[in-house]
């Protein structure tokens, strides 16, 4: 499935929404939005995988370049995942090098943003 990026700009955090497959013919789509992140540098970034259908080893290359480029320069970022990224997280080891949330309220929380 086709991957589709939503990327919304608040001015307490960034979210980066992801739907479909994030596997190598995706990511030079997916490292646009990195790159705005890293440009920009808001205070937060969520990346929400949350409706993420799969995810390959390329896909997930990019998610660590982003923790370690962003979390470097003093950004928070959070990832909201769902069942399949846990368990690839699991399986790689990497999931004690995300913050990881189970849902979005979750992950904004860790932001901390206000709830309205």
């Amino acid at each position: 499935m086709a991957l589709t990026i939503d990327l919304t700009q608040e001015p307490t955090h960034w979210l980066i929404a992801l739907d479909g497959d994030l596997d190598y013919g995706e990511c030079a789509t997916f490292r646009l939005s990195i790159d705005s992140v890293l440009k920009s540098m808001p205070p937060a970034t969520i990346v929400d995988l949350s409706q993420l259908e799969y995810l390959d080893s390329s896909g997930l290359g990019l998610l660590l370049s982003l923790s370690k480029e962003y979390g470097s320069q003093g950004g928070n970022l959070i990832l909201v995942t769902n069942e399949t990224v846990d368990n690839i997280l699991s399986l790689t080891r990497l999931n004690g090098i995300f913050s990881t949330a189970p849902t979005l309220d979750e992950a904004l929380l860790m932001t901390g943003v206000d709830l309205i």
